[in-house]
Order: C-alpha cells, then structure tokens, then sequence
C-alpha cells in the first residue's frame, strides 16, 4: 500500500479539488485501521477492501484534510500503526500541479518531489516525477566511454598476445 499521489493546490476551490490516491500495490488489504496523516497531524481513518493494483481516491470533503499549498508531507499507517509509506514535497504548488509518486517499487518505498509534475487535465493518463539530479548526466556518460574503450583496450591487447583476430 503506498500514497500515489495528491492534489494539494487544484485549479479553483481546493475544497472542491484537492484530493489524496492510494495505491495497492501488494496482497488485496482490508483497509479497516488504516490511515492517512500530514505533517500537521490532521489523520483520515479508511476502511473497506482495496484489492491488488486498485487505486483509492479520497477527495477533501472525504478526509478533511486540507493540503498544504507550500510544502506537503502525507503518512500512510497500517492497521498496528507502523508507517507504510509516505511521500511530501517541498516548495509552491503552482495551481493544477500532481504530487505523485513516478515509481511503485515497495511497500515501504519513500519519495520526496523538489517541485511539481502533472497537469490537472493529464491526471489520469500520465506520471511523471521531477526529481533533482545528484551529478550531471553527462559524467555517466563519460564513465561508459571510458569503460567501454578499455574493454576494446584490453580486447586488442588480448588478440595481439594471443596472435587471433576477434574483429
């Protein structure tokens, strides 16, 4: 069970349009006990099933919880109160902008976004992530070149002691 996504800054009313997603991305889950918490302590209890891979909607008049527009952090509890998941980000949420969630690998998996990723109109058919890059793109780049010419180095140097052709 992860947070997907949320809604925390929707175009117009946010009581009208902020929402929270969550995603069951294991076993089908009785959902009685659970429950959703921000950062400022606000807490939603679910109930019901959520079968495997099926996605759960909980609009602002649902939950109560109101979204922060300049910062976010949401906690997902299970049925003992151990934290399954959770997911924030930091900075202004530019109106219609998705906090979401660009990868469902674990249960436990965390993510935090610098920033904003999805149109309100694309919401349901695109997921994308902006997350910062720790090093340029283009030193892994230069780390394959160099690997991959000294593999050739070594390959040659193998065919000329060997006395073979490869290439």
């Amino acid at each position: 069970m992860i947070i997907k996504e949320f809604l925390p800054n929707p175009v117009g009313s946010d009581k009208e349009g902020e929402y929270i997603k969550i995603f069951n991305d294991g076993v089908p889950q009785n959902l009685n006990g659970w429950q959703i918490k921000d950062a400022a302590g606000k807490s939603f209890n679910l109930s019901g099933e959520l079968a495997s891979g099926q996605e759960l909607i909980l609009p602002y008049f649902q939950t109560r919880i109101s979204l922060n527009n300049n910062g976010e952090k949401l906690f997902l509890y299970d049925a003992t109160g151990k934290l399954a998941n959770e997911l924030s980000y930091i900075g202004q949420a530019s109106e219609g902008r998705v906090i979401t969630k660009q990868q469902i690998t674990t249960v436990n998996d965390k993510i935090t976004t610098n920033g904003l990723t999805m149109d309100n109109n694309q919401l349901f058919n695109y997921q994308i992530a902006n997350y910062p890059i720790s090093r340029p793109l283009f030193i892994d780049f230069l780390i394959a070149i160099i690997l991959a010419g000294l593999g050739l180095y070594i390959i040659l140097q193998l065919e000329k002691k060997l006395d073979i052709k490869l290439f």
